[in-house]
């Protein structure tokens, strides 16, 4: 596990005293910490103290190596606490999410977010919110009725279930692959086919993307763009009240 203390905000007077900075829960499918998700999540909630649990916390990196993708719908990104990343199966994080959902829940927090915007159907703890329901609501916020929707997903493996998912809401969807560790060569050239796509909305589709890369991407595909560690941060920091 790890903790982050950002402080209580600054403010009163002399006299005031500081009270303790209210907790945000997370909950990323691999392994704690995750200090780059850490940030961009700290950025959007200044003021609040952050703690991460790992779905995969029990299994040392060679082991969850062990644990790649059996198929496409398997098929999750991660990124390791030594910041390397690989593909690991769905399922194998289904099974550590079990028993650490209930952990998250139990912390207490003002609010508790699963990181990972994959749907994991039929997992659901008291006062936990998913990030893939927090972006499919902004996304059907901010869509044009009609409109063409453009995400960015990690993988190839992954193209066919995203269209598929955006689909089962309704949604027309054109997936671009991006891998969040990708450099700026490869954001860009990846921000030109999405601009090929035209789409009205882009959705970087997988938590581990960086505001860094939405803003590389979205001054070459010139769509409105939402983040999704960004809107599960600024829907965390609105129940926390910071």
């Amino acid at each position: 596990m790890s903790a982050v203390d950002l402080g209580p905000r600054a403010g009163g007077g002399a006299g005031a005293q500081a009270s303790a900075p209210p907790l945000i829960g997370l909950l990323v499918v691999g392994k704690a910490p995750r200090p780059t998700l850490l940030a961009e999540i700290a950025r959007v909630t200044r003021g609040a103290e952050l703690r991460m649990l790992g779905a995969l916390d029990h299994l040392s990196d060679e082991e969850v190596r062990a644990h790649p993708p059996t198929s496409d719908a398997d098929t999750l990104f991660t990124t390791l606490p030594d910041g390397s990343t690989t593909l690991v199966s769905k399922a194998a994080v289904t099974e550590g999410m079990k028993a650490r959902l209930a952990d998250l829940s139990a912390m207490g927090a003002a609010a508790a977010i699963v990181c990972c915007t994959g749907k994991f159907e039929g997992l659901a703890a008291p006062g936990v919110h998913f990030a893939s329901d927090l972006l499919a609501g902004a996304v059907a916020a901010c869509l044009p009725q009609g409109g063409r929707l453009g995400v960015f997903i990690p993988s190839p493996a992954q193209a066919a279930n995203a269209v598929a998912r955006w689909a089962a809401s309704g949604v027309e969807a054109a997936a671009i692959p991006l891998s969040p560790d990708a450099d700026a060569a490869a954001v860009e050239a990846a921000a030109r086919a999405m601009a090929a796509e035209a789409p009205d909305l882009v959705a970087m589709d997988c938590i581990s993307y960086t505001h860094a890369a939405r803003t590389r991407a979205a001054a070459i595909h010139g769509a409105p763009a939402l983040l999704a560690a960004s809107v599960a941060g600024r829907f965390a920091a609105e129940l926390s009240g910071v």
